[in-house]
Formats: C-alpha cells, structure tokens, sequence
C-alpha cells in the first residue's frame, strides 16, 4: 500500500540533464524520494556533456550516480530490492537498457509495488527489427505498468494505440531551464555586430549536426528562399558529423556568406541567439529512429519565436499551422521554403505567431505543469488502491 502522506518513491533514471534538475528538486521537496542516475557517461560521450558525479543543483536531493557495468546498472537493480512504495522509471533504448529494464519490472512486481514507466515514444513507423521488439516491449511494459508517463499527446496516442488503458497515461510535459537574462541582449547585439547582421532577417537552427536532424533540406529550402528575399541568412548552432558535408553543400549553392555555422556555444549564449532571430527550424527525418521531444522547440517558443518543424518531431503537438508556426512534412525542402516565406514576408504574422507560441508555453509547458503530471500519475496510484 501507498502511504497516502508520503510515499516512498525509488526514482531511476540514466542521468540528471541540467534542464531535469528543478523538476527532480520539486519532487524532492513534495515526496520521499531516491534518485538512482545510471548512465551519466553515457551521456556525456553522446551528447558531448561533462556531467559529473557532484550534480551542482543537487546538493539538497537525496540522489546517487549508480556505477554502470558492461551496460548495466548492478547497483541499482540490487536497489530495486530495498524498500519504497513506488517506483519509476524504464528504458529500452539499447539491448543492455531492455535488460535492466526487464530485471526492474520483475523485482517490482514480485514486490508488488507500483510501476511506474516514464517514456518518450512515439510512432515513427520505421520497419526495422529493433523497432517491432521496441514498440513490443513498450505495448506489454505500457500494459502491465501502473501507470506511464510521457510528455504531450503523440506520445501518449502511442502507448494507447498499443492497448494501454488511457486512464493511465498520463502526461508530464518536458520543461527547459533556459531563461531570458539581462545579458542576452548584450550577447545578441554583440553577435549581431560581429556577423554584421544589421536589417537581416535571421533562421535559426539549434541541434547536433547528425543525420536525424536533417540540415541539409533546411540549406536547400534556404538556398530557394534567398533567391525570392535577399536579406535572409541561416545561423546553426551546433557541432556533429555531418558537418563537413553540410558545409560543402553550402558551397555548392554559393551561399557561404549567408550560412553561418557557429559550432557549439556555451549554454549562457544560447538564449542570445534565440533572442537574435526571426524565427526558429527544426527539419528532422526519420532514420532508425525518430527525433523523440526535442527541447530547443519549447526553447524557441519561450524566446516568442515562430517554429517550423518537420512532422518526423515528437514536439508537433505544441505547433498548431498558422497560429505559432507550421509542420511540414519530413524531407520535403518545398514545403519548407512555402513555410518560411510565409512568415519572413509577413512581419505582423511572425510577431503574432511569436505572441502565441509564449502563450503555449507559458499555460502548459513551465516546471509546475510537469510536476502537476507527475501528481496525477500518482494520483491516481491512490485511488487505483482503495
């Protein structure tokens, strides 16, 4: 049984990205609660983090980085047979996560504890082996769990659409840290100056330079567009593998001096590009997997920019077409120059459209609302116990 005053709650997760740290601080000050972090090196050779074991925001949350064992957290999994009264967590994303993910389940269910299942999926309809056991072990975790949680409507769509009851789905929006600072201003008009972007409208794009985030249809939407308005430029942000290639393309369409890949930029200078542009892109494609919820999209909009986004973005639910901005469809470089002329050629549309996308996120996207998601979920653990 839940204690109705103050549950126990044994909290695994792979690690504690630095936009999670006041979502995990709420829920510490509201519930008794253990945070496990599992695979922070991971991370940090993945997205190019320096995260550490000392987790600076942490200081007063009962947590603890777990040590990872040939793809496995031993430690945590030996936690799983302590005592809590709830416990979340769930992980498929490589064989060694389903593995630790299956032993999770089993202990806790054996203990006749709750389950838990925080996710991010959603159906890309990619047919490849990985995906058909991914979306299995999701429908039958998603089924046996006593509830999931997941972050807007597509994803919650997918686990209903695999059989889980929606009673217990239960949506706990992805919230970024990333604040406006009087130094941001500053910062822009420093880069603005340094580009000499004086009169230029300006697209921007924020993510790894890979190819799930599918630049290159953004450069050829970009290289029609420049032809119809001659003061536009793209800045991307951002450092990967496919960066060589992406510039070479640039090239090719003669547009060096309007293209300008800046790299990786501290954190404490994004929010300067933000502020700096017109209006924000996100052109994904589907590969063997899909882009699942990318932040910089509630990044953007808190900045009260326009967004464009590919349909292969888990965050489409936050972009209704011709209010805050448009989705096109994936791989299609047409339909992304339509968008951003729409927009760019019409200054009162892209204010109003700014306006509305703050409006999105100020109503459903602030730390509030995820750990409200997270009070429903348990919520309902309650009721589910009487």
């Amino acid at each position: 049984m839940i204690n109705r005053e103050d549950p126990k709650i044994l909290f695994i997760h792979h690690t504690a990205m630095w936009y999670r740290i006041p979502f995990f601080r709420s829920l510490s000050e509201l519930y008794d609660v253990q945070f496990l972090f599992t695979n922070v090196e991971g991370y940090n050779k993945t997205y190019d983090t320096q995260l550490s074991h000392d987790i600076l925001g942490m200081e007063s949350v009962n947590y603890k980085v777990v040590p990872n064992r040939w793809g496995i957290a031993w430690g945590a999994i030996k936690r799983t047979l302590g005592e809590y009264d709830v416990f979340v967590g769930g992980s498929w994303d490589t064989p060694t996560d389903v593995i630790e993910t299956l032993f999770y389940f089993i202990i806790v269910k054996l203990k006749r504890k709750p389950f838990v299942l925080w996710r991010e999926d959603w159906d890309w309809n990619v047919q490849s082996n990985k995906r058909k056991i991914a979306k299995a072990l999701a429908g039958f975790l998603g089924r046996h769990a006593n509830a999931v949680l997941v972050p807007g409507s597509k994803h919650q769509e997918f686990f209903t659409g695999l059989g889980v009851s929606p009673e217990k789905v239960f949506i706990m929006p992805n919230v970024s840290n990333l604040m406006i600072k009087k130094d941001d201003y500053t910062n822009r008009d420093m880069i603005r100056s340094e580009l000499n972007l004086n009169e230029k409208k300006i697209i921007l794009l924020v993510g790894r330079l890979i190819d799930l985030k599918g630049v290159q249809y953004l450069i050829k939407a970009f290289h029609k567009l420049q032809k119809k308005m001659d003061d536009v430029v793209l800045i991307i942000v951002g450092e990967g593998e496919c960066r060589e290639e992406l510039e070479k393309l640039t090239q090719k369409f003669d547009l060096e001096d309007m293209v300008y890949f800046r790299g990786n930029v501290d954190q404490k200078l994004l929010g300067a590009y933000y502020l700096l542009c017109n209006l924000f892109v996100l052109p994904s494609i589907t590969t063997h997997h899909a882009d699942a919820c990318p932040l910089v999209v509630n990044e953007a909009m808190y900045f009260t920019k326009p967004v464009i986004t590919s349909d292969a973005v888990g965050t489409t639910f936050m972009i209704k077409n011709g209010i805050n901005g448009y989705v096109v469809p994936e791989r299609d470089s047409e339909a992304l120059y339509q968008a951003l002329y729409k927009i760019l050629s019409n200054p009162e549309l892209e204010e109003n459209m700014g306006k509305a996308s703050k409006k999105v996120i100020d109503e459903g996207f602030t730390y509030q609302n995820m750990v409200e998601g997270f009070k429903k979920a348990l919520n309902y653990l309650k009721l589910d116990k009487e």
